[in-house]
């Protein structure tokens, strides 16, 4: 029998600051100032909410990448910590931690961004000896052709560790949409995307087209649709699921924690349809608060509102 692995999930890189803005309708012209009801301070980026989330859910999650020598990459660290999270974490050199400020996210979002260390990791940064110390690797970040052959490699060492692996494929900011993201697939046990993602990928309108058109290359597709929940395949079986109906306050993050939930009911062996219920459920959860992980339920809070609500 193999020996139980010392963490469940590895997630590739450190994350952001979030600094979400409430209630701001424009900004200030020069010489300016406007009065908001809230600036608020969050850990963000996918890796980190999923991280999160997957932590607060009571499995144990390894995270690692690279933040800026300063507050708000130590921030981070602490952050993650203080909820359970792992960490193989280093200090760049030469950029500070990236830092994101989201105006308006109560309805329709603006943001500044600064990637700052982000964009320094890559995952040839990552350890090999972490590779055997996992169950299950979580992947963002692929930008189609340009680290395309990066995200082969690297699925290809990962599975000589018997590990399974998740994507989320990401918006690709070329607009080229890349068809080798299906030669990438082929490795990978969990394939997630929105629907305008899975659209431009399987160059179908039709979000069924589009599951069945990467169910053929991965032994799990997801698609998330926003409001409407998700739709999932898996062995010839197809499922979907409602989101619930929930205040929202910011939906920074909605996406990553959707797949925390999602990732935690794989790793236990669940069925598709609990699967996305725990996706779903953590998702709509996420939207209630300002931040991408504030809202996120622990295990506890996550069993009391699927005991009491229903889509």
């Amino acid at each position: 029998m193999e020996p139980e692995k010392k963490y469940d999930v590895l997630l590739a890189g450190a994350g952001n600051i979030d600094i979400v803005v409430s209630g701001c309708n424009a900004i200030p012209e020069p010489g300016q100032e406007i009065r908001v009801p809230g600036i608020s301070f969050h850990i963000g980026g996918g890796t980190a909410i999923s991280g999160l989330g997957i932590a607060k859910l009571g499995m144990r999650p390894l995270i690692t990448g690279l933040v800026g020598d300063d507050y708000c990459g130590r921030f981070i660290i602490d952050e993650l910590h203080r909820y359970g999270a792992a960490t193989e974490i280093e200090f760049s050199k030469t950029r500070s931690t990236g830092i994101s400020i989201a105006f308006n996210p109560e309805t329709d979002r603006s943001f500044i961004t600064y990637d700052g260390s982000v964009t320094e990791f890559s995952l040839k940064d990552i350890k090999e000896e972490l590779l055997s110390q996992v169950r299950h690797i979580h992947l963002t970040g692929y930008n189609g052709r340009s680290n395309h052959e990066e995200y082969m490699a690297f699925v290809r060492k990962a599975k000589q560790h018997n590990v399974t692996i998740s994507l989320d494929a990401g918006w690709d900011e070329t607009g080229e949409w890349y068809m080798g993201i299906f030669e990438l697939i082929q490795n990978v046990d969990v394939f997630f995307a929105n629907e305008p993602e899975a659209a431009h990928y399987a160059h179908q309108s039709d979000v069924r087209a589009a599951l069945s058109a990467f169910a053929a290359h991965t032994p799990t597709v997801v698609i998330k649709l926003g409001e409407l929940g998700a739709i999932a395949a898996r062995g010839g079986e197809i499922v979907g699921h409602p989101a619930y109906r929930m205040a929202v306050a910011d939906t920074t993050g909605a996406g990553d924690s959707f797949n925390a939930g999602f990732l935690y009911g794989y790793l236990r062996g669940d069925d598709l349809a609990s699967c996305l219920q725990y996706g779903t459920a953590c998702g709509s959860l996420s939207v209630t608060k300002h931040g991408g992980s504030a809202g996120f339920p622990t295990i506890a809070e996550l069993t009391t509102f699927l005991s009491k609500s229903t889509p």
